[in-house]
């Protein structure tokens, strides 16, 4: 085993100053790819991560009021993102009876949710309940995402309404500015 270690010793005495400089290249050269390898790796993972979450699906609540002649509140499940979801579970932390059908919307489990589609179903306007929803859902790939909201179904109780009524206008006249206020006025 000396010999080996005396065998290289020798080597390295004998080496000149231009195989040193080979020698130090070879090895700057080595650590420079290392270190391009380990950047391009990296930022090729950063660049998959990116699109995903560009891509993937984002399901998003809320409370939508109506006023077109009269209030009416809407409770909206719509899909924000670029990629459709599966529904797999909705939860709510309280009941909420004025909420769909008999405060229930079981029949959106396990239903597919395109890109910008909407689930809108109404609420009664009486309504006031403060509430937490949680929807799990997944994508194409299966991956499982939660998003709870914290919601307020009486977000409207104290916001003035008025319309048009316009003695001198017929009854189809006036509910037709109404409208075209109500229209304008979303633009805003």
């Amino acid at each position: 085993m000396n010999n080996g270690g005396g065998f290289l010793k020798e080597l390295l005495l004998e080496m000149n100053i231009s195989d040193w400089i080979q020698v130090l290249s070879i090895i700057s050269t080595l650590l420079i790819s290392v270190v391009s390898i380990t950047i391009a790796t990296k930022s090729l993972k950063l660049t998959k991560k990116s699109i995903e979450d560009a891509n993937k699906p984002f399901i998003s609540c809320y409370i939508e009021m109506v006023e077109v002649g009269h209030f009416q509140k809407y409770f909206v499940i719509q899909n924000y993102g670029k990629t459709p979801a599966t529904i797999l579970d909705v939860r709510f932390n309280k009941e909420i009876t004025g909420l769909g059908r008999n405060g229930s919307i079981e029949s959106i489990k396990n239903s597919l949710i395109a890109p910008n589609q909407k689930f809108i179903t109404a609420v009664k306007v009486d309504e006031k309940s403060r509430f937490q929803m949680t929807i799990i859902y997944n994508d194409m790939n299966n991956q499982v995402y939660e998003n709870t909201f914290d919601l307020n179904l009486g977000f409207s109780s104290d916001l003035l309404h008025i319309e048009s009524n316009n003695s001198g206008l017929t009854k189809d006249t006036n509910a037709l500015r109404n409208a075209l206020h109500q229209f304008t006025k979303r633009t805003l």
